[in-house]
Order: structure tokens, then sequence, then C-alpha cells
């Protein structure tokens, strides 16, 4: 009878190693968890890929070569989740998925990940503990719903989701592009057709009308001013803006200084309630996934927090989570964060009230996805046009300066 080798963690949390005799695979994943352990990874002794046999079947069309080196970024994140999540829904286990993925992937960062947390699993790591590891390649919302999923046995459903949400993303970066090329080639052409003007035509037509004793107008001065200002003092405005934006990064890089840096951002106009509502949602659908496996209310709100990237939000959110132990309602614990409106706090109360807020989250999470959404749209068309409008006032001063030294020219040669 074949033997397999498994490691697995018991009802108390703690990684075990050992080797269980069963026909198939199947049958020893069954018989592990028939003695309370959670399999992690099992694999048949000798064999040098696990699940290899089981998963020759399986459609591997996402083992490409996408990529040319071994550079782990967010860039890795969706192809590579999408390649985990389709192994997953043929039945085969995550450390065995990871061990499959190491091997046949093509993609060299996709391959080096695969290959990274593969080595964390057979050590006894989860998952979710391994890609908290990698965060130049999952955020803290990523990690938070991958341990979800692990708590509630249903990773496969939350890979599904984490993949669509990237998906999403993508989608609206794209969209974001798509909709920023042509203004930014107007700003391109008009910053070339401003430096052929103040660096070739502009200089001769002064030159001449020096040599006729005439003056320059007040819009092609105002041009010339510019263009000295920027030479001359150009540099000098660069090293300053460097240096301002370093001692930002370092003061944000402290504790107190991002604390102090989120809540800041979040006050802005405009883009502060955007970011709150991109928070809110994503703690909202991480709170939402948890419940409804089963998880406790102060369980669930500790894993959810995490989701939460700003820190200032963090805060609020962790000081209601303690209200909430304390026995306060939840929508009376979140009223005091400040960052959910009345519609939200009376979805909360009437979950509360009927002992399922499942549902009201789940209305919620439709809710503010809408609203992100169509904030995302406004912004585009915002800037869209504000882009053009200056392009096309930029490129009318220039045109007037052009125009009036032409004019002035006229003058004084007919004079």
């Amino acid at each position: 009878m074949p033997v397999f080798k498994y490691s697995a963690r018991d009802a108390s949390g703690a990684s075990t190693r050992g080797e269980v005799e069963a026909v198939s695979r199947k049958l020893a994943v069954r018989k592990l968890s028939a003695q309370g352990l959670k399999p992690i990874s099992v694999a048949e002794s000798g064999s040098k890929l696990a699940g290899a046999k089981k998963s020759e079947g399986l459609s591997l069309s996402f083992l490409t070569k996408s990529g040319k080196s071994g550079k782990l970024d967010g860039n890795v994140t969706l192809p590579f989740l999408s390649a985990l999540k389709e192994l997953l829904a043929c039945g085969v286990q995550a450390g065995d998925a990871l061990q499959l993925m190491s091997a046949r992937l093509n993609d060299p960062s996709q391959k080096r990940l695969a290959n990274v947390l593969w080595d964390d699993v057979r050590q006894g790591r989860s998952l979710s503990e391994a890609c908290r590891k990698q965060t130049q390649v999952f955020d803290d919302s990523m990690v938070s719903l991958i341990e979800a999923g692990e708590a509630t046995g249903n990773l496969n459903n939350v890979l599904g989701r984490l993949v669509a949400n990237l998906e999403e993303a993508k989608a609206i970066k794209g969209k974001l592009s798509a909709a920023m090329a042509y203004p930014s080639f107007l700003i391109v052409v008009a910053f070339g057709l401003v430096l052929l003007f103040l660096f070739f035509l502009l200089p001769q037509i002064e030159g001449l009308l020096a040599s006729l004793g005439g003056d320059l107008p007040l819009s092609t001065k105002v041009l010339i001013g510019l263009a000295d200002f920027a030479l001359s003092y150009g540099w000098l405005i660069v090293i300053a803006g460097l240096f301002g934006v370093t001692a930002l990064l370092s003061w944000r890089r402290t504790k107190a200084g991002r604390l102090r840096f989120d809540d800041i951002i979040l006050g802005l106009p405009l883009l502060g309630h955007f970011l709150r509502d991109v928070q809110v949602l994503r703690m909202v659908q991480v709170l939402s996934l948890l419940l409804e496996n089963g998880i406790t209310m102060v369980q669930s709100l500790q894993m959810s927090e995490r989701s939460l990237t700003n820190h200032a939000m963090r805060k609020r959110f962790v000081e209601a989570r303690g209200k909430v132990t304390e026995g306060s309602s939840l929508s009376s614990a979140f009223k005091g964060t400040g960052y959910l409106d009345g519609m939200a706090l009376d979805i909360f109360t009437v979950g509360e009230n009927t002992g399922n807020v499942v549902p009201g989250l789940k209305q919620l999470s439709r809710q503010y996805s809408e609203r992100v959404d169509k904030a995302i749209k406004s912004f585009i068309g915002v800037v869209s046009i504000g882009v053009l409008i200056f392009v096309f006032l930029f490129v009318g001063l220039v045109a007037l300066g052009i125009i009036s030294a032409v004019f002035q020219l006229s003058g004084s040669l007919s004079g």
C-alpha cells in the first residue's frame, strides 16, 4: 500500500509531520481529517511531484512564458493567484499546488514566488503566513483574506474573490490609462511647441526686433521671462522638490508620521472621502466573508482590520472593536469612528436586530462598490477635461506670444 508523507496542523494549531498508509491520496487526506488534523501538504513517499498524477489531466494554459526575470513585485500577483485558484478548484491542496507550480511554471517571477512560498509551507507555515512575508507581492488586505479563507476552509472562494477584485482594479487602471492617453499626448505636443518657440524661434524674433529698435509685446515678454526663470532657477526648484519628497517619505516611515500622514490624507476634499470609501469597502468584504463562515464577531473584526492600509482608520476601528468587546453594539461602535454614513449604520442596526448582519454587510459592500466605481468614473472625466483645458490655455498663451511678436515685427518693418 502506498505511503504518504504529510504536514498538518492539529486542533491547537501546532504543526506536525508524519506518514500515513492509504490506497490513494484522497483516502490519506480523509484519514488525517478523521484524526483531527488539518492537512497542509500530502505527498506520496518517493514521488517527486505531489499530486502530479492527479493533475496530469488539468489544463495548465495559465503556465505561460510571460516574464523574463525573477523579480517579485505587484505585477506577478494577479497571474500567480489565478494559477493557484485554478489548481485549488481542481481539488489540489494548497501545499501540493505550490509544489506543482514551482516545478511547472515557466514564468521566472511566478516560479520564484511559488518556490519561496512552498519552502515556507513545507516547513509548517500556513499559506497566509508565507504570503505575509512577501510584502512586495501581497498587501495586508490580500493576506487577511487568504487567512480568512484558511480559517473557514473556503480558500478557493476567497482566491476567486481576490482574483476578481484584482482583475477589476486592472480594468480600471486600463480605462484610466486609455482616458489619459490623448490628454498626455496633447501635453507632450504642447511642451514641444513651447520649447521650439522659446529656444529657437523666439530668440531670432527678439534679436531682429532689437536690431530694428522695436520692443517685444507684453505676452512675449512674459514667455521670455518664464523661460529665463526656468533656465536660471529651475534646477533649484527640482532639488528643493526632491528634498521635500525625500523628507516627507522619511517622516511617513515613522510610526507617528504614518499615523499623522494618513489622517491628513483622509481630511483632503474629495480624495479623502474616496479613500475612506475604498477602505470601508475592503473591510466590509472581509468581515462579511468571516462572519458568513462562522468566525466570531470579535475575531472577524480583528482579522478584517488588517485589510485597512490607512493606519489612522485602522486605529479607529481597533478602538471600535474594543467597544464591541465591552458589550457595545456594532452600529454604535462603528458610529464612533466617524467613517460610516447614516445609511451604513442603519444597515448594521437592522442586521443586529434580526440577529444576522451578513446580508446587511453584503448590501453595504454593493453600495460602497457602486460608490467607488462612480467616483473613479467622475475622477477620470474631471482629470481629462482639466488636462485638455490646461493644454488649450497653455498653447493659447504661446500662440498669443508668437502672433503678438509677429505683428510687432511687421509694424517695425513697415515703419
